[in-house]
């Protein structure tokens, strides 16, 4: 009887047990529950509240088409290609390298493009897009849409691809679009919902990035649990950029780009033996071809070389519009639209001859004697000179105990200002400049658009330097001296100068009446409105007179390249860049063409035709050309004859 009541009161203690285990699991299981109840209702309320939304309804922007350029005659220059993207909301994906890897298996990614893909989801929220590649083929879109239902998170857009596709040809005018910085979507946070736009990062597509852009659309979607669209429910449709139509004329500006790089030299086939041997032995030249410099010369002492490099513009003295602005070498602005390969980078970084600068607006060069018509108007203002007056050049002018040497050796015998404009006498703008001063001649300078910005807003403009007393002070700390002026009378020392300078500089003073200014947009038939030049015109008709000479007299300077029948005037400019040394000189070393081609001379010319009723203003700059009568003054000549042609045609 014992037992039993002892077996009952252990049965009674082990159900105590049990119900204890029991309630005291449940009570645990109860706070756990609870515990992720207020974790997800109540601390991640926020989250889950967009992903919630996410997953029912997405508000994503869409791009609007960028705005188109064209040229005058309405030859495009920039436009919109449609390509089909892939992207990623990482939000609606629980294992992104594994979701990266099964595409991996539809289509070949580049470790590059998994790397940027991984990064990129880091550091921005997780609802975002994240491209994963741009510019799909119709065959690796069908097989990914096959495969869309097992790719949680993948989406597939249509957007716009930019196109340049006159390539090099007009590179520097329209520059390029690239992919959205980290510095302008700090700076402007709603770009970070578009991460495949493209915006502009140099020329026109910089400039005018607030009208090519366009106004963005906003399209509400229907979304699925794997974060698949089903239904656009409602949209703001995006409205396109405006469109840019410029002056420029793409049938002059290629006549021009191929004049300029042809120079003076025998064109080569890149085909022939003896280039593919030189190609062999002369990396150089390979540098140019992979560039896409298609060409290659012969110079006339038979050595094969790149093409010429510098800038020439070509400009309606009346309008100021620009007919023709080339800057070679240039650059295929296409491989900029999406991620610049490394491989692209460095042939452009490690060119020769930097085909990324825009030399007709950043190329800074001393105008040489193409300054002396600014020296010689501010001394005919000062009345410091008539049209008289003469100065006698033996070959040299003393100053101190330092001698200035003129170009011609033995002289130019007595000259006034006509002549010395005709035959580029260094003598007598050395005499002149020392009476008129530095800052008369600065003063002019300006006046004749030297020194002063254009008005084109094209990034990355220079604006040279054209110096005076006050600008020796505050630059340099000290004062000025008159051996400078002396040099600055001939366009060398301080004075740099940019090609667009040096071709507003030509149009002004064949227009004579007006201060044009240079201009790409294409405008209606109404003239412009420009200030008065502020010259006298008894002046402007000596520098005509002058300029005339250049190519017209029995010495000028250029008397070889006039143009038949409508006459040129211009002036010829040949800039030093070094020193030949006495050791060169002993050894007969002094040619252009002996020299490295580094040291040679900058070759300039700038003119306008006809000589009555004058139409275009030109500027030729050369690089290490040479002679700027030689090189630059027939290149001019065929530029002005080309166009005055077309249009006569």
């Amino acid at each position: 009887m014992r037992n039993k009541r002892k077996e009952e009161k252990e049965k009674q203690i082990q159900s105590t047990r049990r119900l204890l285990l029991v309630g005291g699991g449940q009570l645990v299981l109860g706070a756990v529950l609870v515990g992720r109840l207020y974790q997800l209702q109540v601390a991640q309320t926020d989250r889950f509240r967009k992903l919630s939304d996410n997953n029912q309804f997405n508000a994503r922007m869409t791009e609007a088409p960028r705005g188109r350029i064209f040229d005058s005659a309405g030859r495009l220059l920039a436009g919109n290609a449609d390509v089909f993207e892939m992207n990623v909301v990482p939000a609606h994906v629980s294992d992104l390298p594994k979701l990266l890897h099964a595409v991996n298996q539809i289509i070949p990614l580049k470790p590059q493009e998994v790397a940027r893909v991984l990064e990129t989801a880091k550091s921005q929220p997780n609802f975002l897009n994240i491209p994963i590649r741009t510019g799909l083929t119709q065959r690796e879109l069908s097989r990914l849409s096959i495969r869309s239902a097992v790719l949680a998170g993948v989406s597939f857009d249509r957007r716009y691809r930019r196109i340049y596709p006159q390539g090099r040809l007009a590179a520097h005018l329209t520059g390029y679009v690239s992919p959205v910085t980290r510095r302008e979507t700090d700076a402007d946070r709603q770009l970070r919902r578009l991460p495949y736009l493209r915006t502009g990062k140099v020329g026109l597509e910089r400039a005018e990035e607030s009208r090519l852009r366009g106004e963005f659309g906003i399209e509400q979607v229907e979304m699925n649990a794997r974060g698949k669209p089903v239904r656009i429910l409602d949209d703001v449709l995006p409205k396109a950029g405006q469109d840019l139509h410029l002056s420029v004329d793409m049938e002059i500006q290629n006549f021009v780009s191929r004049r300029l790089q042809q120079g003076r030299a025998e064109l080569m086939q890149v085909e022939s033996e003896d280039v593919q041997r030189a190609l062999m032995q002369d990396k150089s030249l390979l540098a140019h071809l992979d560039n896409g410099d298609n060409l290659i010369l012969k110079d006339e002492n038979g050595k094969l070389t790149p093409p010429e490099s510098g800038a020439a513009i070509l400009m309606d003295i009346r309008t100021g519009d620009i007919r023709a602005m080339v800057s070679q070498p240039g650059y295929d602005p296409n491989i900029f639209t999406d991620r610049l390969s490394t491989k692209d980078w460095g042939r452009l970084n490690n060119h020769p001859r930097n085909p990324l600068l825009n030399r007709a607006l950043s190329g800074l060069y001393s105008p040489g004697s193409t300054f002396k018509m600014v020296v010689l108007a501010a001394a005919l203002e000062a009345g410091v000179v008539t049209t008289n007056t003469r100065y006698a050049c033996p070959g040299f002018f003393e100053f101190g105990d330092r001698k200035f040497y003129c170009w011609n050796k033995t002289g130019h015998g007595n000259v006034n200002g006509e002549l010395a404009i005709e035959r580029s006498c260094d003598v007598y703008f050395y005499e002149v400049a020392l009476k008129v001063g530095i800052d008369r001649i600065h003063n002019m300078a300006q006046r004749l658009g030297l020194g002063i910005m254009s008005k084109l807003g094209i990034p990355g403009e220079k604006l040279g330097i054209m110096p005076n007393r006050a600008w020796k002070q505050a630059a340099r700390g000290a004062p000025w001296t008159p051996g400078e002026t002396v040099i600055a009378g001939i366009g060398q020392g301080f004075v740099l100068t940019t090609p667009i300078q040096l071709a507003v500089m030509t149009a002004r003073l064949a227009n004579g009446k007006d201060a044009v200014e240079p201009r790409l947009f294409k405008a209606d038939d109404r003239p412009p409105q420009f200030k008065p030049l502020d010259v006298s015109p008894a002046i402007i008709r000596e520098l005509q007179k002058g300029m005339r000479s250049v190519t017209n007299g029995t010495l000028g300077t250029a008397r070889r390249y006039d143009l038949p029948d409508i006459g040129m005037s211009g002036k010829t400019g040949t800039v030093q860049v070094k020193r030949i040394t006495e050791a060169q000189r002993e050894a007969g070393i002094t040619d252009n063409i002996d020299r490295p081609w580094k040291e040679r001379d900058h070759a300039l010319f700038v003119g306008y035709a006809p000589v009555k009723n004058p139409k275009y203003a030109a500027c030729v700059v050369v690089e290490h050309g040479g002679s700027g009568s030689s090189m630059a003054a027939p290149i001019a000549r065929d530029i002005l004859g080309f166009a005055l042609q077309r249009e006569a045609s």
